[in-house]
């Protein structure tokens, strides 16, 4: 990859979900350098069943199978195990995501219990593009303690099973059933 100096890139990446790998693998493959941010412990993204609600993080229900045979979910340069079932419960999906990850050695480009609380052009944007990132420790509520990176772009793997999109439109008040 040709870049006006010899400074390698660098790359935040936001979520450590199935985008989230990916992305790092991305970035890895055209000698960027990536560092993914992970609110939770683990990768997976929803796909990691957690009973107990994390604010911000969705997750399947337990007994979710993919909707999708696992041909069309595979990663193109790592296909999953042939004894894999062709629609995978999410606890084998998690299992390959794994997998991918441990060939590629994702999990050393990921700040597991991260939370990126703001991300803001930098002081020199204009000149350089770059970007500063801010994030706390996962279980912090004030930022205090928030630490600041700056990085030469973002990528945003967050999904949007985060946090429920209510349907709003004129009239919903009268209605008296359950939504």
């Amino acid at each position: 990859m040709l870049f006006l100096n010899s400074r390698m890139r660098t790359v935040a990446i936001i979520g450590g979900g199935v985008s989230g790998l990916i992305c790092i693998k991305c970035c890895l493959d055209g000698g960027l350098s990536p560092t993914c941010y992970e609110m939770t412990n683990d990768i997976g993204g929803l796909w990691n069943y957690d009973a107990n609600a994390v604010d911000g993080k969705a997750s399947v229900m337990k007994s979710t199978e993919a909707n999708s045979s696992k041909e069309f979910m595979a990663f193109s340069d790592f296909p999953p195990p042939a004894d894999y079932p062709n629609y995978m419960h999410n606890t084998k999906l998690l299992e390959y995501f794994r997998m991918y990850a441990a060939k590629f050695q994702l999990r050393d480009y990921i700040q597991f219990r991260r939370r990126v609380t703001r991300i803001e052009p930098a002081d020199n944007y204009e000149e350089t593009g770059c970007w500063m990132v801010y994030s706390i420790a996962a279980d912090e509520k004030d930022e205090v303690n928030e630490r600041c990176e700056k990085f030469d772009a973002v990528m945003l793997a967050t999904g949007h099973h985060a946090h429920p999109r209510w349907v709003t439109f004129p009239g919903l008040d009268q209605f008296k059933g359950e939504f």
